[in-house]
């Protein structure tokens, strides 16, 4: 199987980016600002989205700014345990980019879920956070020994837009100068 990603083939899982936990996460602001341009970019190759939500009675709900620009046909599926591979469906694109809170708990879980299913996880290191930062740290480097692929928003943007041409090319990469 290659690690190369096909944008046709390819999804996004938004893990947990609920409000309460969005306020404990540290640097949360420039977190949800990748997760803003990586739903830009979805749009842009016509990604589909899938929404988890721990718990949302306690924590919440899905960030009203990120609901707002997926609009109201985008499915949220909602669990009360860390893991979200018995509510995810079955049927997941074979890439999936994933994103969101918290990187030592129920994104570690996840990806878990969804590598064990034979998905390509991209976990996208700026747009995951934890309240802890070393509880961060070490949940990046246990899932790269893990194999799952540890990168940059840019970076899968780049992989996503590795053929692509004008106009894609100029919304894809953000301006230089």
């Amino acid at each position: 199987m290659s690690w190369r990603m096909d944008s046709r083939k390819a999804g996004i899982v938004l893990v947990d980016v609920q409000e309460r936990i969005i306020a404990a996460v540290a640097a949360a602001g420039g977190i949800l600002g990748k997760i803003d341009r990586l739903l830009d970019i979805g749009k842009l190759f016509s990604i589909p989205v899938h929404l988890t939500e721990l718990a949302p009675q306690k924590l919440g709900p899905v960030s009203a700014p990120i609901l707002e620009k997926l609009g109201s046909g985008i499915p949220r599926f909602t669990r009360n345990v860390l893991s979200a591979g018995s509510v995810l469906p079955k049927e997941l694109p074979q890439f999936l980019l994933l994103a969101g809170m918290e990187t030592h708990a129920a994104v570690r879980q996840v990806a878990y879920d969804l590598r064990e299913r034979g998905h390509l996880v991209y976990l996208l290191a700026d747009a995951v956070g934890s309240r802890n930062s070393l509880d961060h740290q070490v949940a990046l480097d246990e899932m790269r020994q893990d194999r799952v692929v540890v990168t940059t928003l840019e970076a899968a943007a780049c992989e996503l837009g590795a053929e692509a041409e004008e106009p894609i090319l100029e919304k894809l990469l953000p301006p230089l100068l």
